[in-house]
């Protein structure tokens, strides 16, 4: 089989040209979290996003070339099996994208279904605890730098912005795939059931806290709460936290941005358990 894909080519690629063909309509209604929910499917778009999901283990459900894509995509038989390919104009292309730039690219794919007990359940591990980020680019990135730093997933509570927001899905750069992603709707029974039950050891982001550079983070598991750009974590959260930790800040400013802050907490706890281990 070869490696690559050329879809232009392929014999069943389904040519559409009215924009209010009902494949068109469905692909639009997926930019509306409604209809991502009701039909459990989202948007990756361009040439390294694409290629991303399909080579990884999500389902992908349609993809769609605009008439000027050229490019390749990786050729992997047990992810494209009942996958539909359109080509469309460039025009209504352009209508389908969420991008100023589009590439001519674009899949309608599954979520993954990730096991949260087994998650849980890990002997050692790091996660990261999203309380009402609402900020797509933010839990995106977010995502991503969980990812590279070898983190075991994320938890959203209390009404984080969708994850599978294009905006958030473009900011993950293809973490989305990779970092298990779950929403919580009861937060004390996460907190309280799941997590210390299993010995999580729940540290909250707080201006008020530990020095984070000082703080010991001597623990197997360890959950970091993020909170929101505007009112940081919840006060229910910071009650049932186990530690607080900050920041500390040598110059005017009074905070930091949400993902850069996660960034710099994620490195400091991920450096201070690689110590730990050695």
């Amino acid at each position: 089989m070869k490696n690559e894909l050329e879809p232009l080519a392929f014999e069943n690629l389904e040519a559409v040209f009215s924009p209010g063909n009902q494949s068109i309509k469905y692909i639009k209604s997926l930019h509306n979290k409604k209809y991502r929910d009701l039909h459990q499917c989202f948007l990756v778009e361009g040439q390294k996003m694409v290629s991303e999901a399909m080579s990884s283990n999500f389902g992908i459900e349609m993809l769609v070339f605009s008439e000027s894509y050229t490019g390749t995509l990786p050729n992997r038989e047990e992810v494209l099996q009942g996958t539909r390919y359109l080509k469309v104009t460039e025009q209504i292309f352009k209508s389908l994208s969420d991008t100023q730039s589009p590439q001519g690219v674009l899949a309608v794919v599954k979520p993954k279904d990730w096991s949260y007990q087994q998650i849980i359940e890990l002997p050692k591990g790091f996660l990261i605890i999203l309380d009402g980020i609402k900020d797509p680019g933010n839990l995106g990135t977010i995502v991503r730098t969980v990812d590279a730093a070898g983190g075991d997933g994320v938890i959203m509570i209390n009404e984080c912005v969708d994850p599978y927001n294009p905006k958030a899905v473009r900011a993950t750069m293809g973490s989305v795939f990779r970092v298990p992603i779950f929403q919580v709707n009861d937060t004390e029974a996460l907190l309280k059931e799941s997590l210390v039950k299993t010995n999580w050891h729940i540290a909250a982001s707080g201006l008020q806290g530990d020095d984070v550079f000082i703080w010991q983070a001597d623990y197997p598991k360890i959950a970091l709460v993020m909170g929101s750009e505007s009112h940081g974590v919840s006060q229910q959260v910071m009650d049932m936290s186990h530690s607080v930790v900050q920041i500390p800040m040598a110059g005017d400013a009074e905070s930091l941005n949400a993902s850069v802050a996660a960034g710099i907490l994620t490195y400091e706890i991920s450096r201070k358990r690689r110590n730990m281990d050695n």
